[in-house]
């Protein structure tokens, strides 16, 4: 189910793209590197949750929002989340991909009562760490904290 939530995400800002193709061909490659990239890393906590529950080393997705209890292929989800997290900010702040995102339109945009509109290369370099201290947040809630687990 998320591996499909992530590739139809991936479909339609593929399908977006295509207006501003359209206007300025040379943006095409920058569009098809971003979907592969959304495509390839988007899917791998999705890709080893998977495999953790046909191998049968977890026995719900549940035990995921549990990493206290070592079960390997949960902390294996969780340093992928870790490691994307780093990649992901290793490319906006010293890749250029701030700026990346700021000149291929429609791959983010922010939604307001006058519509929707790209960001910028500096709104992003702002807002990120927001996202990412809210990502941190969560994980350490479910190393910190005991939620209870339903089991099947």
């Amino acid at each position: 189910m998320f591996i499909a939530v992530t590739i139809a995400n991936g479909l339609i800002l593929k399908y977006r793209s295509k207006k501003y193709i359209a206007q300025n061909p040379e943006l095409e490659e920058g569009y098809d590197k971003y979907f592969k990239g959304w495509m390839i890393y988007g899917n791998i906590p999705w890709i080893i949750m998977m495999i953790g529950n046909l191998s049968g080393t977890t026995q719900n997705t549940f035990e995921y929002f549990n990493p206290k209890a070592l079960n390997p292929m949960v902390l294996v989800f969780h340093f992928s989340i870790i490691i994307l997290w780093i990649l992901s900010a290793r490319w906006i702040y010293f890749k250029n991909g701030a700026e990346f995102i700021e000149n291929h339109p429609g791959l983010l945009q922010k939604s307001s009562f006058s519509g929707n509109t790209n960001v910028t290369a500096k709104q992003i370099k702002l807002f990120f760490p927001l996202l990412l201290l809210g990502g941190i947040v969560g994980m350490g809630m479910m190393w910190f904290m005991d939620f209870p687990t339903p089991h099947f």
